[in-house]
């Protein structure tokens, strides 16, 4: 009877053990779970973020350093396109910001699509440069054959080139840019239309910017273009004799052209023509157009007729 009233009394004592032993066993899952099941899902999301994270900055890096590669290769030309140039690197670095600021995926993904299409723009601009070049040197090359052809107007030529130079060299003197030749035809209501054509040309016709300059005296200023037969070298001229001359350091040449503008030291638009006369017909070949003032040479264009 001792032995069940001392069993009774050691009862309360195991129901606690078991108690205990039902939350460590509870405490144990709980922590198994959360380190072996739980944490992977952390993981997984922390790998994506980062994978997500490099792989834009590696398309970042790859496109920078294409464009690096590309500034390389155009050299002098890609100075032309300093303003893009400039628009992409700052977009560059608001994509690194956006990035090394853990920013939203899809909004860093937008912003480097869009540098990707101006990076595309600069690629294309470049390239167009570089043919346009590429073919000013071609036409350079084929006008230096042509004068050859007529020695003593290259000689000319040459040494009034060699004058100008030095004087150009100066601020203060005239310059003109933008300098375009092409000849046109008329319709019956009076537009103008460019040709290619000699047989349909009806008119030379010459345009260019005079340059904004305030160091140079305001007024009139005249201006001249001389334009020269192909082969020949012959420039065409309304009329012999002094009144369809200039002189030009120390020489007297002959214009096809001439025009007048009041220039006030700002940028100026001029245009001068050369009407081909009735019953007469333009001649295929290339024209070289050259520009003057009193006391400057100004450029040059061409024409070409087929």
């Amino acid at each position: 009877m001792e032995n069940n009233n001392q069993e009774k009394e050691k009862n309360p004592l195991k129901k606690w053990v078991i108690i205990l032993g039902v939350l460590c066993g509870v405490l144990l899952f709980t922590t198994l779970y959360f380190g072996f099941f739980a944490k992977p899902v952390y993981n997984t999301e922390y790998i994506q973020v980062t994978e997500e994270k490099e792989n834009l900055q590696a398309e970042l890096d790859a496109l920078l350093a294409e464009h690096e590669q590309i500034k390389s290769e155009y050299g002098e030309l890609s100075e032309l396109l300093s303003e893009k140039d400039s628009t992409i690197m700052a977009n560059a670095a608001e994509i690194q910001k956006l990035i090394a600021s853990q920013a939203d995926y899809n909004k860093i993904k937008r912003q480097l699509q869009r540098l990707q299409n101006i990076a595309q723009e600069y690629v294309t601009e470049i390239d167009q440069l570089y043919t346009e070049n590429k073919a000013l040197k071609e036409e350079n090359t084929q006008v230096k054959e042509t004068l050859a052809q007529t020695r003593e107007e290259k000689a000319a030529l040459e040494k009034h080139k060699d004058s100008l130079s030095t004087r150009i060299s100066g601020a203060a003197v005239f310059k003109a840019y933008n300098i375009k030749s092409r000849a046109v035809f008329y319709k019956a209501k009076g537009d103008e239309v460019e040709t290619e054509k000699a047989s349909r040309a009806e008119a030379l016709k010459t345009t260019l910017t005079l340059a904004e300059n305030s160091l140079l005296p305001s007024g009139p200023v005249n201006l001249y273009c001389r334009i020269a037969l192909p082969e020949s070298g012959r420039v065409l001229t309304p009329g012999a004799g002094d009144a369809y001359t200039f002189v030009n350091d120390g020489q007297r040449l002959q214009y096809t052209a001439k025009t007048t503008v009041n220039y006030d030291n700002k940028a100026q638009n001029v245009t001068l023509k050369w009407d081909i006369r009735n019953n007469d017909k333009a001649v295929k070949g290339r024209y070289i157009v050259q520009v003057f003032t009193d006391n400057a040479y100004l450029g040059e264009s061409y024409i070409t007729l087929k």
